[in-house]
């Protein structure tokens, strides 16, 4: 794990500040309420979902920049275990906003569930709105903070000063923002991809940091897609294939070269980059001296 850099000095903690954390990610958030005074909601509560409390996100009030629970979360940000709010506003009309983004509707008109305490989701869509006035994902929000987990940074978004704060009972995604919540799915592929190739190919990555280790898998995948493999398995062995001929390059095997840069009637894109790994495996082995 790597440490995020210190929370932005200007944020404004003259207003009301709130957590609201992810307890998917923080496993042992329920441990830690028994030390924390801090009054809490879990907003499954009062829902359909209210039998899955124990996964519910909370919304976690906060006394000010010391408070124990925000040295938690600062300590966890890397994982992305969700995001600071700052409002005018109590925490029955936060709570009631926070609710109405569990579910949303797609476009089509069906409801989507989201993941409403994942700061990746909830930037993306803020940042697809195509107007610049619209704060429906800020709700009453003054201003949200979130991690950066991929590029180990902080965000902000403010509520422009002209917005209105009304917003509908059931939020509606665009076309856009549906998108945009594509880019998260591939987001959360891109730091799974990191950890498999610091996990099995870790003289490949121990010259990077952290960050850099993550903009190298994000290009990886982007290469990967480029060439027409799309899929998680198929971008992991594109990945392999990489990793186990770093020291040669691609380009010095012929065959594996073919397989990766050139589509195939009789081979699907899996089948070319499957044995793309095999052969860099073979190879790899052979240069060893360790047998096949």
């Amino acid at each position: 794990m790597i440490a995020m850099p210190a929370l932005p000095n200007h944020l404004p903690w003259h207003l009301r500040a709130y957590l609201v954390l992810d307890a998917v990610r923080l496993p042992d958030l329920a441990e830690r309420f028994q030390h924390w005074p801090n009054p809490k909601e879990y907003l499954y509560v009062t829902t359909r979902w209210h039998a899955l409390v124990d996964i519910s996100p909370c919304l976690i009030s906060l006394s000010g920049p010391d408070d124990p629970v925000l040295r938690y979360f600062k300590v966890n940000a890397e994982i992305e275990p969700g995001y600071l709010l700052f409002t005018q506003t109590d925490a029955a009309t936060l709570s009631t906003f926070l609710r109405s983004l569990i579910v949303v509707q797609h476009p089509s008109g069906d409801e989507v569930m989201m993941r409403m305490a994942d700061p990746a989701v909830l930037h993306q869509l803020i940042s697809a709105s195509e107007n610049p006035l619209d704060s429906r994902w800020l709700g009453p929000s003054e201003q949200i903070c979130l991690p950066d987990g991929l590029h180990v940074q902080w965000l902000e978004h403010k509520r422009p000063a002209s917005a209105g704060a009304t917003v509908p009972s059931t939020l509606r995604l665009s076309d856009q923002e549906l998108t945009a919540l594509g880019e998260v799915e591939f987001r959360r592929f891109v730091l799974r991809l990191t950890r498999h190739m610091t996990t099995y190919f870790p003289d490949v990555m121990a010259q990077f940091s952290e960050t850099e280790r993550r903009i190298r898998a994000y290009k990886l995948a982007q290469m990967a897609y480029s060439q027409g493999f799309y899929s998680a398995r198929e971008v992991t062995l594109y990945a392999n294939v990489l990793c186990l001929l770093v020291n040669e390059g691609v380009d010095s095997y012929p065959d594996i070269h073919h397989l990766l840069n050139q589509p195939s009637t009789t081979q699907t894109p899996l089948e070319r980059v499957t044995l793309a790994a095999e052969l860099a495996q073979a190879y790899r082995l052979a240069a060893q001296g360790q047998p096949q």
